[in-house]
């Protein structure tokens, strides 16, 4: 399977580095959370244990595809087990792209 090229978006606050994205949400990501959250952009699976940091990770990952202009934020598409896990993960992407400058509440169709 090939990955399509990537397109850049604009976006309000580009991020540029992992650093940035680290300090903007307040998270020390571990070396092998950065590898996955800036990995190009093509499907993956997340596979951890409870509470080792997978939402976490998965909303950082979105934050990092949009705030780097390789996707819209409509383009991603996350996948759970449950509502409740959908629900938390859209509660969490929503709330770090906000705190990364990447989109405002006026942005949010939820809202």
């Amino acid at each position: 399977m090939s990955v399509p090229p990537v397109t850049v978006f604009d976006v309000s606050a580009p991020l540029t580095d992992p650093e940035q994205l680290k300090e903007l949400l307040g998270i020390p990501f571990t070396p092998e959370q950065t590898a996955c959250i800036t990995a190009p952009p093509a499907p993956q699976v997340i596979v951890a244990g409870a509470g080792s940091g997978k939402t976490t990770v998965m909303a950082a990952r979105v934050v990092w595809l949009v705030g780097t202009g390789q996707v819209a934020p409509e383009q991603v598409l996350g996948l759970t087990f449950t509502n409740k896990a959908a629900g938390e993960l859209a509660d969490r992407v929503r709330t770090a792209l906000h705190a990364a400058g990447v989109t405002t509440p006026a942005d949010d169709p939820t809202t």
